[in-house]
């Protein structure tokens, strides 16, 4: 059965998608069965092979963005160009991701049937919280059992992948500047 897929990305004219090692160790080209949660990967906060997309799904399933700092989102997409590739795939010729059913992997390189250009990131995406297929958690709403709940996951993603010898890199710097409280706990309790 073919399906409809989106791999989001910064950068422009590309035909043929390549696999790419991310941080599960393997080469693939990375498609997602929503354009919103795509589009989520248009955008670079962090440097490769790191990346940063605070999003899950409630309990209807819906995308769930979470700030987990002061305007996190606008300062995320607001001003910035993406570009939404579609491809059109056997959805049996794809490996899927296991721990979410929307995410599909390829082994091997992929062409593009068309390209969506997106002008401005943060406005396309507040079309469709407007559309109701996006819902953003803003800082200011989160209770503090929230915000502890995310920064308890990246402390614990601190912890699990990078050793002393690592801590040179663009994720930790990003998580230094972004969420301070969280590296400031993993210095104390883990160097």
């Amino acid at each position: 059965m073919t399906i409809l897929l989106y791999h989001g990305s910064s950068t422009g004219g590309i035909r043929t998608l390549q696999p790419f090692t991310a941080d599960h160790g393997k080469p693939y080209v990375y498609f997602t069965t929503s354009d919103v949660s795509a589009a989520f990967y248009a955008a670079r906060i962090v440097d490769k092979p790191y990346y940063w997309v605070p999003y899950g799904y409630d309990p209807q399933g819906r995308i769930t963005y979470t700030e987990v700092w002061k305007n996190a989102f606008m300062d995320t997409f607001s001003g910035k160009r993406g570009y939404l590739y579609c491809c059109e795939m056997d959805d049996k010729k794809l490996l899927r991701f296991p721990t979410n059913q929307s995410v599909r992997l390829s082994t091997d390189p992929v062409n593009v049937s068309h390209v969506e250009p997106i002008d401005d990131l943060y406005t396309w995406f507040l079309r469709r919280e407007q559309e109701g297929r996006l819902i953003i958690q803003r800082y200011e709403t989160l209770t503090p059992a929230q915000l502890s709940l995310w920064h308890g996951l990246v402390y614990e993603e601190l912890k699990e992948s990078f050793k002393a010898e690592e801590m040179e890199n663009a994720y930790t710097h990003f998580i230094q500047e972004k969420i301070p409280v969280v590296w400031s706990r993993f210095q104390h309790e883990v160097q």
